[in-house]
């Protein structure tokens, strides 16, 4: 027994279902990624600050000035500055540079803040000291929260 022409095939049906399994498929899969690219983006903020501080910690060390880097929680900004950070007598070396995605914020900035300078900013000095301190990085809708600590001994600056 030989099939016929008519028999060979997939019917109108069978393909239709096929294709809003796979249209179901995507559109879980978009969803998933773009809560994966967000998390991720809240990492890669973290890490790109906790970069420029240590950064700014080699340069101050290496040049033999002091530098700061000051954080505006207004605008979600951080600039980075050499000598302090003092109203007068500071050159701005970079910034203001954003902190990245609008749904991710700096939060509970606070570093020990020595006359003139204020607890929104840390100084690393020539000696490799810093203003110790810390501060968050968190993203709306998320209860994920990445802390940069600064030590003031050493000037270390940590990820967690």
């Amino acid at each position: 027994m030989s099939l016929s022409r008519r028999d060979s095939g997939f019917t109108l049906i069978e393909i239709m279902v096929v294709v809003a399994l796979v249209s179901l498929m995507s559109a879980l899969g978009v969803g998933a990624y773009k809560s994966w690219a967000l998390a991720h983006a809240q990492l890669g903020a973290a890490t790109d600050l906790q970069t420029i501080l240590r950064q700014t910690q080699v340069r101050a060390v290496t040049e033999g000035f002091a530098f700061c880097v000051k954080f505006d929680t207004t605008t979600q900004t951080y600039t980075v500055y050499r000598y302090a950070c003092a109203p007068t007598g500071n050159v701005k070396v970079n910034g203001p540079i954003k902190l990245g995605d609008s749904r991710l914020q700096l939060t509970a900035v606070n570093f020990s803040a020595v006359a003139p300078a204020s607890s929104s900013e840390v100084t690393f000095r020539a000696s490799g000291s810093a203003t110790p301190g810390g501060l968050n990085i968190t993203r709306t809708g998320s209860s994920k929260i990445y802390t940069i600590d600064v030590e003031g001994l050493t000037g270390r600056v940590s990820l967690s």
